[in-house]
């Protein structure tokens, strides 16, 4: 029998012994984080009712009857609440008629209005502040969400490992020479086998894994503020779903439910969900609205553009693949955004993905028939789908993205989609266009999903504006804005970059005035083959090298092409890819995908029309457009891309502008519709509101004017409309 090296025996038992507590102490650990979460964020709020308590006079103590002497406090210098908060006790006592007593009164009061503000605040993490609390609170949280992986990835490996070591460990019986000199044959040869066992335990997998990952765990709770603060950029989102999970923060009732009868909103809060198929995470008011569209079946969800509505809709999917066991999903949404339907799905659930466009439709069709999952297809593809799924499948839900696109009866994606209404167990329609203005295609909408109400709204359509009308609709629609849920979302800075013509701008410009070209003359700054010459790409360059100082990337708009194409050839270096009309409906995720990877001080061109809808590009905080854009909606949609949930720095908007032409007349023609608007409708609607506010008889009236100044006589002028393919 070999001899035993009791030495080695031990040292190997206590270092199996140590892992295996360590990955015991894991859940336990991550409690203490969240413990840690809470405190951070209460320090981060507590300061920010500090400041808070500034614009508080001292006056408001004599409100609280306490009998404290404000006069004298005001005469010490004490003008403010924050003030006071900030004196010692014995600074307030040496006052003259401030005793005890209402030193006792002054800290109560000021208990009250902190936990006022307090409670009234939303933690706000920020990447460009670098003071300790909110740093604290970003590393307690990216120790949180990093920690939730491991635990995840730990789980097997725990329990293999303690099966292991509970096996193994009592069988070593003998861990000395002595004893082992008075141990008979057979337990000897046990211990030996035990031994045996050990040794070739601490050379397996298990082992490795396990050593592996208390590493990363022991690596992560000492995570430096820069680490935290990459991990944060990269998942924004993820940060506030665990601070709404942790500390309870979240929307209140109202932002999630506001027009939802309260009877009615209890029931749905109350269903329960089953995420065993969804691998995503929900913040509270998407959980709320994939109970709405589960409990009332057939809905419309209109929440603002940015929110999650894809996430919620395949949240609602899983649902229901997972209570029943599997079934048959169709999702109908524009072109481009078919790839991104596909791979977020196979993001945030388990189900399979089929893609029924182009060249794969067929193989698509085919499979998802037989093994069911979600078919994604595009409107123009329906033609060859419906015929395969008309009275042969029954989908368990449907999903219109962007459903505005069948507001049309008489449209025949409208009639393809209205076919499948009796196949469709459930019926999701989701649009981020604000429906509450245009009550037409709202009754087209909701007559599509509840006839029964369609007349009842129209009715009512003069009350379009009022909680009567909500509450009416509440069954079938629900829309919730982002300033009402993501209160944590950075400020959007807007500024006019005004720069002076060039002799060579000005000599271009005049020359599209004189040819009665509109379209031409809004190319102005970017009319000329040599950029060097122009004021607006000269101060485009200044935008984009700043950006990439403040380690920042940049997304770039134009109507035009032929200006993407100037703009393109002007920041190759920095230019990591660029979207048209014309550009694959496949390539242009994985431009954004190339750009989000892309070092700091990248640059995305992209079209307006094309890049402002169907893509997400947090990665880009700063929006530059190179000329006003006559529809405000895709001013909105463009900048929607980039200030969206999971956005962490905060947006500057740059619109570049020339003094003296079109750009001028553009923009204060706009500012005067929107102080008009403004009157009429709230923020929601103004832009589509706005939408078509250029008409011919404005381009006309301008181009006749412009022509007056660089012709002395007035010359005919030749209207344009504006081409989309432009």
């Amino acid at each position: 029998m070999r001899r035993i090296h009791f030495q080695d025996v031990n040292k190997l038992i206590g270092m199996v012994t140590s892992l295996d507590e360590s990955l015991s102490r894991m859940p336990q650990e991550a409690s203490l984080r969240e413990e840690e979460i809470r405190n951070a964020a209460a320090d981060l709020l507590s300061l920010e009712a500090m400041e808070s308590l500034a614009q508080i006079p001292v006056e408001e103590l004599r409100n609280s009857k306490a009998g404290i002497r404000v006069t004298a406090l005001k005469d010490a210098g004490y003008l403010t609440l924050r003030d006071l908060a900030a004196a010692e006790d014995s600074d307030l006592h040496a006052i003259d008629g401030i005793g005890e007593k209402q030193v006792i009164s002054i800290r109560a009061i000021l208990a009250v209005f902190g936990r006022q503000i307090a409670g009234k605040k939303t933690v706000r993490l920020s990447i460009e502040d670098d003071s300790e609390r909110n740093l604290r609170l970003i590393r307690a949280v990216a120790v949180c969400r990093i920690g939730s992986e491991l635990l995840s990835d730990a789980e097997p490996v725990r329990t293999a490992f303690h099966a292991c070591t509970e096996q193994i460990l009592p069988r070593i019986t003998v861990r000395g020479n002595l004893r082992w000199l008075f141990t008979g044959r057979k337990k000897k040869e046990a211990v030996t086998a035990a031994i045996s066992d050990l040794t070739e335990f601490a050379a397996s997998s298990v082992y490795e894994r396990a050593g592996r990952l208390t590493a990363r765990w022991s690596d992560l709770v000492r995570i430096s503020s820069d680490e935290a603060k990459r991990d944060f950029e990269q998942h924004g989102a993820q940060y506030y779903v665990i601070l709404e999970k942790v500390c309870g923060q979240a929307a209140s009732g109202s932002a999630s439910v506001s027009s939802i009868p309260a009877e009615l909103a209890a029931k749905i809060d109350s269903y329960s969900l089953d995420l065993s198929c969804f691998t995503g995470t929900l913040r509270a008011y998407q959980e709320f609205g994939v109970k709405y569209i589960l409990h009332q079946k057939r809905v419309l969800l209109g929440d603002d553009m940015g929110l999650g509505k894809t996430i919620q809709a395949i949240c609602a999917m899983a649902h229901l693949h997972a209570s029943s066991g599997g079934g048959h999903f169709l999702v109908v949404c524009p072109a481009g955004v078919l790839v991104n339907w596909c791979r977020e799905i196979g993001k945030f659930s388990t189900l399979s993905a089929f893609l029924l466009h182009g060249p794969e439709l067929e193989e698509g069709l085919q499979n998802w028939s037989l093994q069911g999952g979600v078919a994604v297809t595009n409107y123009e593809s329906m033609v060859k789908v419906i015929g395969r799924i008309n009275n042969k499948i029954t989908l368990r839900m449907m999903v219109i993205d962007e459903a505005h696109y069948i507001k049309n009866p008489e449209a025949m994606r409208t009639r393809y989609v209205h076919m499948l209404e009796d196949e469709s167990e459930n019926i999701l329609l989701m649009t981020g266009t604000p429906l509450e203005n245009r009550v037409s295609e709202m009754c087209s909408l909701i007559g599509f999903l509840r006839p029964d109400l369609r007349s009842q709204v129209q009715e009512a359509a003069a009350l379009s504006r009022t909680r009567e009308f909500r509450e009416m609709i509440s069954p079938v629609y629900l829309r919730r804005q982002r300033e009402e849920v993501l209160q944590e979302l950075p400020p959007v800075e807007v500024k006019e970059e005004w720069c002076r013509m060039s002799e060579e701008d000005r000599r271009e410009y005049g020359n599209q005035i004189l040819a009665g070209n509109f379209m031409g003359a809004r190319r102005v700054g970017f009319l000329q083959s040599d950029l060097s010459t122009s004021s607006k790409a000269q101060r485009l360059a200044e935008l984009c090298a700043e950006a990439e100082r403040a380690g920042r990337k940049t997304i770039l708009y134009s109507y035009f092409r032929d200006t993407i194409a100037k703009a393109e050839k002007l920041l190759a270096g920095r230019c990591v890819g660029t979207i048209t009309g014309s550009t694959a409906v496949a390539e242009r995720q994985l431009i954004v995908d190339r750009f989000t990877e892309a070092a700091p001080g990248s640059i995305l061109i992209s079209q307006v029309q094309a890049g402002g809808t169907g893509l997400n590009i947090q990665a880009a905080s700063i929006v530059i457009f190179c000329e006003p854009q006559i529809k405000p909606s895709l001013i909105h949609q463009a900048v929607a891309r980039a200030w969206r949930m999971g956005q962490v720095r905060n947006v500057q908007v740059h619109h570049l502008l020339c003094e003296d032409c079109v750009d001028e007349a553009v923009m204060q023609w706009l500012d005067e519709k929107q102080l008009e608007f403004d009157l009429y409708a709230d923020d929601s609607t103004v832009a589509m509101a706005a939408d078509e506010v250029l008409d011919s008889e404005w381009i006309r009236h301008f181009m006749e004017k412009e022509h007056s100044r660089y012709l002395p006589a007035v010359v005919p002028v030749v209207e344009t409309k504006e081409d989309p393919s432009a």
